[in-house]
């Protein structure tokens, strides 16, 4: 292990503790963890930030038409403009 593997794994740490690193990568970051317990640690934090994110989002679906009146609200609802020749 040197520290080229821990600076490349510090590098996907935060797609690894997202579940969200590819399959080979994620082999070889998974694979570097069991070595480095440094590294180790470094990810299971992120994963707990991560954990964290994720219960603070809303535990219900946004009321109906929400988004049509987001959508109207900046203006991207408005019929387009004709364009001149």
């Amino acid at each position: 292990m040197t520290d080229r593997d821990c600076a490349w794994l510090r590098a996907v740490a935060d797609e690894l503790a997202l579940g969200i690193l590819p399959g080979q990568e994620r082999a070889e970051a998974i694979a570097h963890l069991d070595r480095c317990p440094t590294c180790r640690e470094h990810v299971e934090q992120l994963t707990l930030v991560g954990d964290g994110l994720l219960s603070l989002l809303p535990g219900s679906e946004p009321p109906a038409g929400f988004e049509t009146r987001v959508m109207d609200g900046l203006g991207l609802n408005r019929p387009a403009r004709p364009r001149r020749p």
